[in-house]
């Protein structure tokens, strides 16, 4: 007979099969835990039981434990058989998905500047396997400066780049932190990362088959949107996807012609650039105004619609409250905005 194995510490359940070790029930159903000898002699892979019974291999043991005793029983997930539902505690557990947060020394390949302003930053990870690092499309790292100073910035480069990441790092001169990250990058060979964060990312094989997908972008946050269009595209994704790149003036839009490639070699993507000060746009002819006004424009009813975004709490919020408007539900908007500048309501 199958059992129950219920996380309290994360309020989740799997089912073991008889037989089992915790361990092998964790790490079938996508779990990872902290293991070592795998034979009970290291210990790494201890966990606290607080209900039901069990059989450890070694050391020996056989457990019953009653809900109402109000105790726990350390256990080895590596060689403990659960014979009945349990209940237990596991500390340092990572859920199926979940990456390890990891800070790593990586080269420093080359930085170029695209505008007046924005840089591309390309680096390059470490290739030991001990110290290989993942990351979903969406999510972003910190730079960590010599003095411990840290700046967030989005991924622009897909996982399917491998230890080959790409940031787009806009300068600004007036900020002594902005100042030190660029100097740091121009003259120096290797910077430190903390990666991978974030929770607003997507996986391929997670979209339903009937969704259609919007991404918005405002000035740099490009470099999020560009990560994940391509990580659909090096994995043949064919539900459409509708990129808008807004931008206060054309320059802004310093890798202009990279969306439109994406245009021109897939039938599926769809791209709009949108300027909001035409005047300061000295023969921009293509569309004019704000983002969220044009998606709104764009699109009679949102059915079927996830939108990923990414720009300033303002225009995040502005856009959803648009789409609220015409019947969209703010789970199907994803934005790190919603973390770090989460609304009052």
């Amino acid at each position: 007979m199958s059992h129950l194995i219920e996380i309290e510490n994360i309020g989740r359940q799997i089912k073991g099969r008889p037989g089992e070790t915790l361990f092998d029930s964790l790490n079938r159903h996508g779990y990872k835990l902290r293991v070592g000898c795998k034979n009970g002699v290291c210990e790494i892979c201890e966990v606290s039981l607080l209900q039901g019974e069990i059989v450890q291999r070694y050391p020996v043991k056989h457990l019953t434990l009653d809900q109402s005793l109000n105790v726990e029983e350390s256990v080895l997930a590596c060689t403990c058989q659960p014979l009945s539902d349990v209940r237990v505690k596991i500390e340092g557990l990572k859920c199926p998905g979940e990456l390890s947060v990891k800070k790593l020394l990586c080269d420093i390949a080359s930085i170029e500047k695209l505008n007046s302003d924005v840089f591309r930053v390309r680096l390059t990870l470490p290739a030991t396997a001990s110290l290989a690092a993942e990351y979903y499309a969406g999510q972003y790292l910190d730079l960590i400066l010599p003095d411990g100073k840290q700046a967030s910035f989005s991924i622009g480069s897909a996982p399917e780049q491998g230890r080959n990441l790409e940031l787009h790092i806009r300068h600004m001169p007036d900020s002594d932190m902005s100042n030190s990250i660029i100097n740091h990058l121009q003259t120096e060979k290797t910077v430190e990362v903390e990666i991978a964060k974030g929770d607003c990312y997507l996986q391929v094989q997670n979209i339903k088959p009937e969704t259609r997908l919007i991404m918005a972008a405002a000035s740099t946050g490009f470099a999020q949107v560009k990560s994940v269009v391509e990580h659909l595209l090096a994995n043949q994704f064919s539900n459409p996807i509708h990129i808008y790149w807004g931008a206060r003036v054309e320059e802004d839009m310093y890798l202009h012609n990279l969306p439109l490639q994406w245009l021109s070699e897939h039938t599926n993507v769809h791209f709009e650039a949108v300027v909001s000060e035409p005047e300061n746009s000295l023969g921009w002819k293509g569309r004019t105004g704000l983002l969220p006004a044009a998606i709104i424009e764009d699109f009679d009813n949102f059915d079927d619609v996830e939108i990923f975004t990414s720009g300033s709490p303002a225009m995040v919020y502005a856009l959803l409250d648009a789409c609220e408007e015409k019947g969209f539900s703010e789970e199907r908007m994803h934005s790190d905005v919603f973390a770090y500048a989460p609304r009052n309501k």
